[in-house]
């Protein structure tokens, strides 16, 4: 793994962006946040915290040494209809930051080499990449429903999700990774906080069934065509989801979308993920860290 930094990306350029909450997300945050901060060196890393932001001192301890930036997330109460801890992610990316752009990121992620400069967005763009499956919408009548409840025009483009039968489908992307250009502000607010008033009203509003838990990505394409951005549709190695029994031949991600311990611990080099941890580790942390990572499945013996 390189630990210089990406062509082209200067201190100002990207913001990092991921939520953490609850002990699971704390656990896999010393792995995004590690293995960030040794591809991207001159990238603002920063975690939001929703709730009452409470965390382990151990992982605060550990995120400082990876010069992690803790945020509050705001905006939470009466946001959504019923709870949606999936939409802390559209909250953060809501919040202003001071670079160039800005990559949301679920924290169930780990880089593995630095990020392409060319794949993040220009000017109305959102680099995204397509999901893996139909998991919402199979039937495009519910498709039709909700660009109707926005009166935008159902789209007439087909994307090709990334697994099974690799369906030509309309738009709907992954929403583990999205990137966006802070400048383009529209009412102040830059596309997260778009992306925000978009899923709010379509949780509160529209009458679509089974929001739950795709709300977030039924409102991503919903909120680029309401307020006329496009997709910047970039390569999997930005979002490289694997689970099950995907196999791993032609695969070179620079994220890697792990989804749980089990299926890291399958990838090829994951314990040089660990140990770059443990090795970031203040010495006398080291052995609380090893345990943490052991009771979250990525060390020790492999949990069923």
């Amino acid at each position: 793994m390189s630990d210089s930094a990406p062509p082209n990306l200067t201190p100002g350029d990207l913001s990092f962006v991921f939520v953490i909450e609850g002990a699971r997300l704390q656990t896999q945050s010393l792995i995004l946040a590690d293995s960030l901060r040794r591809h991207h060196p001159n990238a603002d890393i920063i975690a939001y915290l929703p709730g009452d932001g409470e965390l382990d001192p151990l992982v605060r301890g550990f995120l400082a040494l990876c010069d992690v930036q803790l945020r509050p997330v705001k905006g939470q109460e009466k946001q959504w209809k019923q709870p949606y801890p999936h939409g802390n992610k559209i909250l953060s990316l809501a919040e202003p930051r001071d670079t160039r752009w800005s990559m949301f990121l679920d924290t169930d992620m780990a880089a593995l080499a630095p990020i392409d400069p060319g794949d993040l967005p220009g000017p109305m763009q959102v680099s995204v990449v397509p999901e893996g499956i139909a998991s919402w919408g199979k039937d495009l009548a519910k498709w039709q429903t909700a660009y109707d409840y926005f009166d935008l025009p159902m789209p007439t483009e087909r994307i090709r999700l990334l697994r099974g039968r690799r369906l030509e489908f309309p738009p709907y992307f992954n929403a583990g990774m999205v990137a966006i250009c802070e400048a383009d502000r529209i009412e102040g607010r830059n596309f997260g906080g778009m992306w925000r008033a978009t899923a709010r009203e379509f949780d509160w509003r529209a009458k679509v069934s089974n929001k739950r838990p795709w709300l977030d990505q039924i409102t991503l394409p919903l909120t680029m065509k309401r307020f006329g951005f496009t997709a910047k549709i970039v390569d999997e190695r930005n979002n490289c989801s694997i689970s099950n029994d995907r196999k791993f031949d032609g695969l070179a991600p620079a994220l890697l979308h792990y989804h749980r311990a089990g299926f890291l611990r399958k990838w090829p080099g994951h314990e040089a993920l660990f140990e770059a941890v443990l090795q970031r580790a203040a010495p006398e942390t080291r052995a609380e860290i090893e345990h943490r990572l052991t009771q979250g499945g990525y060390l020790g013996e492999e949990k069923e």
